[in-house]
């Protein structure tokens, strides 16, 4: 019998893809990150499951922890990568942290836990009927902040503005970017 390969790598970077397959028979996942916390914000769980499917925030929450993440930076070496599972009005989103922002690239190391196959624990935890098809990614979300101009994320935070193309006036009423 043929083994399959532990580990399979891919790629985020400006104008390519940006969803990456779960259901791939592998325990690893390396994924190179362009420009991280600039280009792109986090990486979120996308699956045509629904909560009926067995896609519930407590099945997401046992999905998250049988994974574990390490981040690799030349600015800041190895860290922990944060997963967890944000509660939403329509149910839940498991969250994966790219680690500091950097206009470099970085390597985030995405690992089951329990030695499976990202295919065998997703099926196994979010997948009430295992012979159902369905896809399941992690879709990497496009930053809004211009953390480059010293700016954060969206609206109510310190210096966010929403996100666009239109910056706020700095101090002094000095506007920059295209209007």
């Amino acid at each position: 019998m043929i083994e399959p390969p532990a580990t399979a790598s891919t790629a985020l970077f400006k104008g390519g893809p940006t969803l990456i397959d779960l259901l791939v028979d592998v325990t690893e996942l390396r994924i190179t990150v362009t420009g991280p916390r600039m280009l792109f914000e986090r990486l979120e769980l996308v699956t045509t499951l629904s909560a009926f499917d067995g896609c519930t925030v407590q099945r997401l929450r046992e999905l998250a922890g049988c994974l574990e993440g390490t981040i690799h930076c030349g600015l800041v070496g190895v860290q922990h990568a944060g997963i967890k599972v944000e509660t939403l009005r329509s149910g839940g989103s498991l969250q994966v942290d790219l680690g500091p922002a950097s206009m470099y690239q970085s390597e985030l190391v995405l690992r089951t836990r329990t030695g499976e196959t990202f295919r065998a624990l997703v099926q196994r935890l979010l997948a009430s009927d295992p012979s159902r098809s369905f896809g399941a990614g992690l879709h990497a979300v496009t930053a809004s902040g211009h953390l480059e101009h010293g700016h954060s994320g969206g609206p109510g935070e310190p210096g966010g503005h929403g996100g666009g193309d239109h910056h706020s006036p700095h101090p002094g009423g000095v506007e920059h970017g295209p209007s």
